[in-house]
């Protein structure tokens, strides 16, 4: 109930923004600009939008994920492999062309394992954590046109632990893995830089638990494409590094006396006490701006439909095998 409720305030709350809004008219420089696809929860378009952001993501999960844990007694943990599907829907609702609320993780997620352990990897089902925050445009020229982006998001620790959101899982067992955690701050910048038709977007960010349990990450991702008519193919990089491994996990390395070295990359945050190192994941894709002359409570708008296909280009992909992320933007500026 608390969270319809907080679901139903969260939704007011952007109607009322986006109709409210008192910017100056819409730059078609900026207008000409699309959002990043692959990497949605963390990768932020620098530009003051207006959206509603549905998202569908198939994630594959590496093979070897998992794989070299073993028990005290000599056992072998199985690599769980199978997939994940999360459906989604972002919001973002700007104040003014430098100022904007975004709403960008929440959903629904089901987690297919090929091989299930009781109680820790089981085939489920469950609610993702809720991500919110602002950001602020620094920097705006039309002329060149190119603009930067400075934001600050909050990730409560609301999700379900049977897909491995807020507590990770509870063992059926005297190991205790479902401690929520105090969430995760997330500072970021992100930049765009047009020229002709081609555009190039910028993001940096640091994941920050706010308690020891969750892992810290640092995160970078680059986005280029080229505007062909209605139709733009792009490249997108994606770099997630673990900068210090949180202790929700450290049951684990005692129970199976193994280090846990591996991380959930840019959705699931494990808190694995012994992950180190980074993933870097190449997207190839393209958008198709379906919709571009759309008159949304007096703004120009228009409606976009986005796909990559991304897998890791590094030797390490901890559960990263591969992934397709689609979308649909219905955006204004």
């Amino acid at each position: 109930m608390i969270k319809v409720k907080f679901v139903a305030i969260t939704g007011l709350v952007f109607l009322a923004a986006w109709t409210a809004r008192v910017a100056a008219a819409a730059d078609d420089a900026f207008a000409d600009f699309i959002s990043p696809v692959s990497n949605p929860t963390n990768f932020e378009d620098p530009r003051a939008t207006s959206e509603v952001r549905p998202i569908y993501v198939y994630h594959k999960i590496d093979g070897n994920f998992l794989k070299g844990l073993q028990t005290k007694t000599g056992g072998a943990f199985r690599a769980p492999g199978g997939d994940a599907h999360v459906v989604a829907v972002q919001l973002r609702a700007a104040i003014t062309d430098r100022l904007a609320i975004i709403a960008t993780k929440d959903g629904y997620v089901w987690h297919n394992p090929q091989h299930e352990f009781a109680g820790v990897i089981d085939q489920d089902s469950g609610w993702a954590n809720i991500a919110a925050g602002l950001k602020y445009t620094l920097f705006r020229d039309v002329a060149i046109p190119a603009l930067a982006t400075v934001g600050l998001r909050y990730e409560a620790p609301t999700g379900d632990k049977q897909v491995f959101q807020g507590p990770v899982f509870s063992l059926k067992t005297p190991i205790n893995l479902s401690k929520q955690g105090a969430g995760v701050l997330n500072p970021f910048v992100s930049g765009g830089y047009g020229f002709g038709d081609l555009h190039a977007l910028l993001y940096i960010g640091g994941r920050v638990a706010m308690d020891s349990l969750d892992s810290n990450f640092f995160d970078l991702s680059l986005h280029v494409d080229y505007k062909i008519q209605q139709f733009y193919p792009l490249i997108e990089l994606n770099w997630v590094q673990v900068l210090h491994g949180g202790s929700r996990m450290g049951p684990v390395e005692k129970a199976f006396g193994a280090k846990m070295t591996q991380e959930g990359f840019d959705f699931f945050n494990l808190g694995a006490p012994s992950a180190e190192g980074g993933v870097v994941t190449m997207a190839f894709g393209g958008r198709w701006r379906i919709l571009n002359d759309l008159d949304l409570f007096g703004r120009k708008g228009g409606l976009d439909l986005g796909c990559t296909y991304e897998l890791p280009v590094t030797s390490r992909a901890d559960l990263f095998g591969w992934r397709v992320t689609t979308d649909l933007v219905l955006w204004a500026l």
